[in-house]
């Protein structure tokens, strides 16, 4: 290998052709320019290795209350609250991006009805802006001052995402495989399965290999 001793911040190397940079006190510039690059890039890996794997309670704390200065208290997001998840694809509309961003309650409410699929008699608009204001109580929607209109800020789109991605491609589909499976599942043959269906029944697998792996016995 070319480089024999790296840190976060330094690298060392004994062949500096590997980097198309001659040996020569003119080239030392270049030198370092190909070598900052090297260390960026072994920035990225690292950040990426760390925040794929390591929890630091960001779910959980949008899961616990949220008290305001008033004293207040305003529950948390959860992954599986119905009118929660009406409210956050209402926010993620097309429509509230080519209007700038920007939306009202009513604007929202009719979406929101529509992915719960109940009645405004079922879910009031009331109801709507409470389940709206726990969104707002964790910062990812806001009021425009000295207006009735809101938009999402900081990392509220990508959140909203999120939980919709995690409730609908993962936790419905695979609870769903657990509670009413279909009889004949587990003996079809696996050319015959959808790919989906192999990609659920590979995390399933993977589950109950887990507890296996890391030495902890199963109850019967």
């Amino acid at each position: 290998m070319a480089i024999r001793w790296m840190t976060s911040r330094s690298a060392t190397t004994n062949n500096v052709y590997d980097y198309g940079v001659n040996k020569h006190v003119e080239n030392l510039s270049r030198l370092r320019e190909r070598m900052s690059a090297i260390i960026d890039n072994y920035h990225n890996v690292q950040q990426d290795v760390m925040e794929t794997f390591i929890d630091r309670g960001q779910l959980l704390k949008l899961a616990m209350p949220t008290v305001l200065s008033n004293g207040r208290r305003i529950p948390g997001l959860r992954l599986d609250h119905p009118r929660q998840l009406a409210v956050m694809h209402s926010l993620v509309r097309f429509a509230n991006v080519a209007a700038g961003g920007q939306f009202t309650t009513v604007d929202l409410y009719a979406p929101a009805l529509n992915a719960l699929g109940r009645s405004e008699a079922e879910y009031s608009l009331a109801s709507f802006r409470y389940d709206l204001s726990k969104l707002r109580a964790k910062g990812l929607v806001e009021r425009i001052p000295h207006s009735r209109r809101y938009r999402l800020i900081g990392k509220g789109y990508s959140i909203c995402v999120a939980f919709l991605k995690l409730f609908e491609k993962i936790y419905a589909p695979l609870t769903a495989g657990l509670l009413p499976p279909f009889r004949g599942d587990q003996a079809l043959a696996e050319e015959k399965r959808c790919e989906l269906d192999r990609l659920y029944q590979r995390v399933c697998d993977d589950l109950d290999s887990l507890p296996r792996a890391v030495g902890l016995r199963v109850a019967a």
